[in-house]
């Protein structure tokens, strides 16, 4: 692992034209203060009245093709964000979710229509970003179908490869000061609290010259060329004491 300091990256999930009132506006207003280059998760055909089913908002495509042109990177957030699936994925963190188990037929024609409808809309996908984390060896071998190599994933601290794909990790869901290696913060913005918002906005006062984007991850992080067994024993014991924290957490609040 690289011995400089910490690098951040920013990724907005849920992310729908027909999303509730939500924190988007203050996340947006963020993002345009310190120039961040997030991973933007857009879920392509929404059907879960959870991410709301409201008119769509007219100015959400732009603002997506604006944040494009910007330098952030476009993920794929599934197709419908329906998890009527069940099974546990590359990442044990939910059984309920969207593509596990589901025929490998009826993956790729998911992908590839969600694909089709962000390129309608100028949007070019470059980011494969599982709702629930749910994804299996089907999912990967869709995605390479369709040219989606990188997987915003995964609890090691570093980019590495592994089952075909790129993985770019994805640890945290609010802000926390790290020691050297790569953290993905994810938000959701309707359920992002004022106090979480106030968080993030602190530490980017703070750290903001720290966050970088998927291109300078491909361009500036030494990717090894090999596969999630050939990790350091370290990096693979953080992976584990990570899905044990987040199965402890639900265990003390199921809901």
């Amino acid at each position: 692992m690289r011995n400089s300091p910490a690098e951040y990256l920013l990724r907005i999930d849920d992310l729908t034209p027909g999303m509730p009132a939500s924190a988007w506006p203050q996340i947006l207003t963020l993002i345009h203060r310190y120039q961040l280059q997030p991973i933007l998760a857009i879920v392509p055909d929404n059907r879960d009245p959870a991410l709301g089913l409201a008119a769509p908002d007219p100015d959400f495509w732009p603002q997506m093709r604006a944040l494009q042109s910007a330098g952030a990177s476009i993920g794929l957030h599934g197709y419908r964000h329906l998890c009527a699936a069940r099974g546990w994925g590359f990442v044990p963190l939910h059984r309920r979710n969207e593509f596990v188990g589901v025929p490998a037929h009826l993956q790729r024609e998911w992908i590839g229509q969600g694909i089709g409808i962000l390129r309608a809309q100028a949007l070019e996908p470059t980011v494969w970003v599982a709702p629930r984390h749910g994804f299996d060896r089907a999912t990967l071998r869709a995605l390479h179908h369709h040219g989606i190599s990188i997987v915003s994933d995964g609890f090691a601290p570093r980019p590495h490869r592994a089952h075909g794909a790129l993985w770019i990790p994805q640890q945290h869901w609010e802000p926390r000061a790290m020691p050297a290696g790569l953290w993905t913060i994810c938000l959701h913005p309707a359920t992002t609290t004022t106090a979480l918002l106030g968080r993030l906005e602190s530490f980017l006062a703070d750290h903001h010259a720290r966050f970088t984007s998927v291109p300078r991850v491909l361009r500036e992080w030494p990717i090894a060329q090999s596969s999630v067994a050939s990790l350091a024993v370290s990096e693979r014991l953080f992976a584990l004491r990570a899905y044990a924290r987040h199965h402890a957490r639900r265990l003390l609040h199921p809901h």
